[in-house]
């Protein structure tokens, strides 16, 4: 048993020495696991998100609260938040997979039966063999650290994807209640010009009874309540496409019974967006960009380090006997230690081809990474523009409704004394309902804008992460 004793302990000094290798290793992601579950616990963390304080700003509850239940909920959300988990734990197994010693254990038996000749006994032989095997390459170069930290810095871009998928559930679920607010208000429009034209309707039926009204001007009445019906269905139909979107991002059940109660809320002047830089530390978008670019950078001293010697220690114990015990004894097991150099000298130009690939997959990705930041200042910059115009816009809608429903209401009184021609009366209707629905939709398109100007900003102020603490540099 002092064999293998000591043998024990040269492992163990081995896997020791593997450990100081595999600096830098991330914490185990226990916490992923426990997300699985979508209940109380997951909506309180998620509440607490950046990617969804910005909502508070908007002061509306209601709001803030279908987009804090469509992060707990959303399918699409989960589908991102296990892929970053798969990217955290396959970082992990790179780190200890290419850094620290391997060991296995085996153990393996043979039976085997010879006749004896002459007679009908057979001779039984049994033979056991067991092994412990360790080996370890040293990372003389670089190469296997590399790899680790390319994979460690891809699952910090997928941390930054699921940060970016959060904002973005958070985005679309309040931009599809603003829509749902938009199609009840357009519903209750659409109602309310149905009544309009049947009470004009009503008055023509009776001027014409009275024998003061064309048949065209009846037929012509009549027209405009049957279309005012079909617009009705349309806009019933918009509000259930509505509510079921909203229904879909928060993972309900599509069935179009869900609507709003509260209002549109009242916007403030638009906050500073701050310096272009500072933009590029808060957007998803970028940071995950940014960390593939220098995982990239990491990649390609992998494929350049491939191209020089390697150096293996391995290590490996064994015993034979005839059955469990002999196999036991660690004093008659036989090991030895092995130390070897390796250089790749001819594979038809595969690790060449490798590591200028990887020089260009690294441009590909500072590029990307360009690209993504350029975008994430085009969206900042045509949120804050659309801001000012549509300010304009809602203004100007709304002198346009008052001064339509006043046409309205003197078309009215002067057709039912008449004044006014039918189609006088009719004009004036369809203008009061263009500038009422470029009202609501002016309002509703604001109101989205400038979710969509929270989301272009990243959201909230980032607090903790990941591993943050790490300085990791290609």
């Amino acid at each position: 048993m002092v064999y293998g004793a000591r043998l024990l302990i040269g492992l163990g000094m081995l896997a020791a020495a593997g450990s100081c290798a595999g600096r830098n290793l991330p914490p185990e992601p226990d916490s992923y696991v426990a997300a699985d579950a979508i209940g109380a616990e997951r909506a309180a963390e998620l509440s607490a998100s950046p990617a969804v304080t910005w909502l508070d700003d908007l002061s509306s509850t209601e709001m803030s609260s279908l987009a804090r239940e469509a992060l707990a909920g959303s399918p699409e959300l989960q589908v991102v938040e296990a892929q970053y988990r798969a990217a955290r734990w396959r970082a992990r197994g790179s780190f200890g997979g290419n850094l620290l010693p391997s060991l296995e254990v085996g153990a393996s038996g043979t039976r085997t039966e010879e006749p004896i000749a002459g007679s009908d006994e057979r001779i039984r032989t049994e033979f056991m063999t067991s092994s412990v095997v360790a080996s370890w390459e040293i990372d003389l170069w670089g190469r296997l650290t590399a790899r680790a930290l390319a994979s460690d810095l891809s699952a910090d871009a997928a941390e930054e994807d699921l940060y970016g998928a959060r904002l973005s559930v958070a985005g679309q679920a309040s931009q599809a209640w603003v829509g749902l607010i938009e199609a009840q208000q357009l519903l209750a429009l659409a109602r309310e010009d149905l009544q309009t034209r049947e009470r004009a309707l009503d008055l023509t039926q009776r001027r014409y009874d009275a024998g003061i009204a064309s048949s065209l001007n009846l037929r012509t009445a009549r027209s405009q309540v049957a279309s005012a019906r079909a617009a009705e269905a349309a806009a019933q139909d918009g509000l259930l496409i509505a509510s079921r979107r909203l229904q879909e991002i928060m993972g309900r059940y599509p069935d179009g019974a869900l609507r709003a109660e509260g209002e549109l809320p009242q916007l403030a002047p638009l906050a500073a967006a701050g310096a272009p830089a500072d933009l590029l530390e808060r957007r998803p978008d970028v940071l995950a960009a940014e960390n593939r670019m220098r995982a990239a950078g990491f990649r390609v001293h992998e494929a350049r380090a491939a191209l020089l010697p390697r150096l293996t220690l391995r290590a490996n114990a064994g015993s034979t006997g005839e059955g469990i015990n002999d196999i036991d004894d660690s004093a008659n097991m036989v090991s030895n230690l092995i130390g070897g150099i390796t250089m790749p000298i001819f594979n038809g130009g595969a690790l060449l081809s490798e590591s200028r690939a990887s020089v260009a997959d690294r441009r590909a990705a500072a590029a990307s990474y360009v690209r993504t930041s350029i975008a994430a200042w085009r969206e900042v910059e045509g949120t804050i523009s659309a801001d000012t115009s549509l300010e304009t816009r809602e203004r100007q809608f709304a002198i346009a409704a008052d001064e339509a429903r006043a046409a309205q209401e003197l078309a009215e009184r002067e057709y039912s004394r008449g004044v006014a021609t039918l189609f006088d009366l009719i004009d004036a209707y369809t203008r009061r309902i263009d500038a009422e629905r470029g009202l609501i939709s002016a309002r509703a398109d604001r109101v989205s804008n400038r979710i969509a100007y929270h989301v272009a900003l990243g959201g909230g102020a980032r607090t903790g992460g990941i591993d943050e603490d790490r300085e990791i540099t290609p």
